[in-house]
């Protein structure tokens, strides 16, 4: 079934200085096509919005790797906003004047999955193609955001300005919509990649080997013997990868 799901929204990436982050998780039965479709035409008309409206600050197309067949999702559309005010206003999505081609003569398909809203809480830019996104559930997620935050944020600055383990960005978000204590995840840490290899290293570690030594040497560097604690009983209870396809500059 054809969704009419680009004239409700716009985005950019995981990994971004705007606040708000909104996310359409797609099932897509048909990848080659969509991917097309977002790169030649979705593209312009969101690049447009970015350059000529006041709502949005990015959009960006990413797929799971590994799991393109899947009866959830095997897409992601993210849009980012600086705040919930743009994002809950009215969006400056015109395709017709972006690309002198109405979007109701564009043949695509996909499903909506689910629809997510996060608050970017701190963030270490840098340039990646990929993202090992670590969703989790925390028993105290103010307590964890502050440690991600306050603790983490500095280490992980220290470790990606050396290139430490192949990582060129980090953030870290919350939960803002839909909230329940049903809820599965309610935050993600995300870690950018600048190449495939280099985002599947990131599961691997050597028997015998001290495979936290670097991150040791950071975390003393940046805090001494400070210490902070954590809230993390359902930490990173799902790690999946997703590529970047396409996004706005």
């Amino acid at each position: 079934m054809k969704k009419i799901l680009f004239t409700f929204f716009l985005t950019i990436s995981f990994l971004t200085q705007a606040q708000i982050n909104h996310y359409f998780y797609l099932k897509v039965e048909d990848g080659e096509k969509f991917e097309s479709v977002m790169k030649d035409y979705f593209l312009k008309v969101a690049q447009h919005a970015v350059d000529n409206g006041k709502t949005f600050t990015g959009w960006s197309v990413w797929r799971k790797n590994w799991r393109t067949n899947t009866n959830k999702y095997n897409y992601i559309v993210a849009v980012s906003t600086k705040s919930i005010e743009d994002l809950t206003s009215k969006w400056d999505w015109n395709p017709l004047e972006a690309t002198g081609v109405a979007q109701e003569y564009i043949d695509v398909e996909w499903e909506v999955f689910r629809r997510d809203t996060y608050r970017v809480d701190s963030f270490v830019p840098g340039s990646f193609e990929y993202i090992v996104v670590n969703y989790s559930k925390p028993d105290d997620l103010w307590k964890q955001l502050a440690y991600e935050v306050e603790y983490i944020t500095p280490v992980m600055k220290e470790l990606i300005s050396k290139k430490a383990y192949g990582r060129s960005g980090w953030n870290v978000q919350h939960k803002i919509y839909p909230s329940s204590s049903n809820e599965k995840y309610t935050m993600m840490t995300v870690d950018g990649y600048p190449t495939w290899t280099a985002a599947v290293k990131s599961f691997d570690s050597e028997y015998g080997v001290n495979n936290y030594a670097t991150w040791s040497k950071a975390l003393k560097k940046v805090h001494g013997s400070k210490t902070m604690e954590t809230s993390t009983n359902n930490s990173f209870g799902y790690r999946p990868i997703y590529k970047r396809i396409v996004s706005t500059k």
